[in-house]
């Protein structure tokens, strides 16, 4: 596979190199320079902001880690939780309307395949007057709930085709055993569907990390998330204003890195689950 992309990247024309080159200049200049910033002080922002670092200034990242730090346990208890809350119930879902027979079963189906076709925006201002009558403001519950019941449209549609590619011949002979339907979702279905549950919990997790909307209605000051509490920054009583702008970006430096960690570490799950997607949808 390694031989087939070096070929065909020799292959390719010198119009279509300069287009992948000029997208990962765009790509990649803003991340050198967050990167290259945090850890300058605001002098050496102001004179020349693209300059190569030569004295590092460490103390940014912890300047910066004392003014945000208190989010990251907020923001891990509200995504941890959204995301095993989607993934239990949509892969729930999924097997009841691949494996079980309802009446207007296919009607619910494509009722809830409908919600991914009408954009997050529109029903921003009904969720935030829902989330105040249900006095959930200020709550994590503000978040989570709003959060789980977001992630059902595409997780039922996707996991559904999965439990659908499981080999009928596997839940027949579980059935000839007695078997139940308890007893096939949870030694079956979730056994044979966990990398693309991985994937989906993937994807889940790097949308809640990173959003920023909702959060910053629902939730401000000390009880605020990360993409909040980073973006609401306040300046230090000690740092002069330049300097705060590279205590910032030290902050934005900070903020992905445990999901960049954690993609690390599922990443071969994570192929695995959209290879094993894209094979069944």
């Amino acid at each position: 596979m390694r031989r087939r992309r070096r070929r065909g990247l020799r292959n390719l024309s010198l119009p279509g190199q300069l287009a992948l080159l000029a997208v990962a200049i765009l790509t990649y200049v803003p991340i050198y320079f967050m990167l290259n910033n945090s850890l300058r002080n605001g002098t050496e922002l102001a004179t020349s902001p693209f300059a190569l670092v030569t004295h590092p200034h460490w103390k940014n990242f912890a300047y910066a880690w004392q003014s945000s730090g208190f989010a990251y346990p907020r923001t891990f208890f509200i995504v941890g939780l959204s995301v095993l809350g989607i993934a239990a119930t949509t892969l729930l879902s999924g097997y009841a309307f691949a494996r079980l027979k309802f009446k207007e079963k296919e009607i619910w189906f494509f009722a809830i395949f409908g919600l991914l076709l009408i954009p997050g925006f529109i029903t921003l201002i009904p969720l935030y007057v829902q989330i105040a009558d249900f006095g959930l403001m200020g709550s994590n519950w503000g978040l989570i709930l709003p959060y789980l019941a977001a992630g059902q449209a595409l997780g039922a549609v996707v996991l559904r085709s999965a439990v659908e590619a499981i080999p009928e011949e596997l839940f027949e002979a579980a059935k000839i055993d007695g078997a139940g339907h308890a007893w096939m979702f949870s030694y079956i279905a979730v056994p044979l569907s966990y990398p693309l549950v991985i994937a989906l919990a993937l994807l889940n997790v790097v949308a809640l990390w990173g959003d920023y909307v909702l959060p910053a209605l629902v939730l401000q000051g000390d009880h605020a998330t990360v993409s909040v509490a980073i973006t609401s920054f306040t300046p230090p009583a000690f740092s002069p204003n330049l300097d705060s702008y590279n205590i910032q970006l030290a902050a934005f430096t900070i903020a992905p890195l445990p999901i960049a960690i954690l993609v690390f570490v599922l990443m071969r799950y994570f192929v695995s689950g959209l290879s094993q997607s894209a094979i069944k949808l």
